[in-house]
């Protein structure tokens, strides 16, 4: 029997893929207005025209690489909240999943972190709408593990950002870490991941009763 052959990817998909790594990159890196479409094409190494095929323009590719993002948490985090299991348990793995997806990720924190600091003047409703999902999420399974009396009472916007904040930190503490000559710096030290996790699972202690 031949052997079987890896199923191609058209050209079309491979080049969309190259813009959007590339830009995610850049746009990590160096912010919206930081970055021009010429040097997306450079970095992904095509024809300028390509991007303007897979995308409307520089602004679509923008929102595009955040919505990725925050589909694939959306998505995660929505079934993470419908499960059955206590509300705790279900916050431990709503952060678990955050981390993980970000790991995936590693341009979005930085990127994000830049754009809410700016004031989020590119997020469009669109966007706005996927960030709500994640948020919903969260907020469903600390008002049900109040009302199962394992959360206190408290503001949940504050609980959320107390909850991802270590998160979009330590990725722009690692951005910095990264450039030469900062390997001596105790700040800078490598902080493995699942410590990360942990620690975020801890920080929602203070939460409960």
């Amino acid at each position: 029997m031949p052997a079987r052959r890896s199923p191609r990817r058209s050209p079309a998909r491979d080049t969309r893929e190259d813009v959007f790594l590339a830009a995610a990159e850049l746009f990590s890196a160096r912010g919206f207005d930081g970055v021009g479409v010429d040097d997306i094409a450079h970095s992904a190494r095509i024809n300028k025209a390509m991007i303007y095929y897979h995308f409307e323009d520089k602004l679509a590719l923008y929102r595009e690489v955040v919505r990725d993002m925050l589909r694939a948490v959306g998505t995660e985090v929505a079934e993470i909240a419908g499960r059955p299991d206590p509300a705790d348990v279900r916050l431990s793995a709503f952060i678990a999943g955050m981390v993980t997806l970000a790991d995936q990720r590693p341009w979005f924190p930085p990127l994000m972190l830049r754009e809410i600091a700016e004031g989020a003047p590119r997020l469009d409703p669109d966007t706005i709408a996927l960030m709500k999902t994640v948020f919903v999420a969260f907020h469903r399974i600390l008002v049900e593990g109040q009302q199962a009396g394992v959360f206190r009472s408290i503001n949940p916007v504050l609980a959320y950002m107390s909850i991802i904040g270590p998160m979009l930190v330590n990725a722009a503490r690692e951005r910095a870490a990264s450039r030469p000559g900062r390997v001596d710096f105790p700040m800078f030290v490598d902080v493995p991941h699942p410590e990360l996790i942990a620690h975020m699972q801890q920080a929602a202690e203070p939460i409960r009763p």
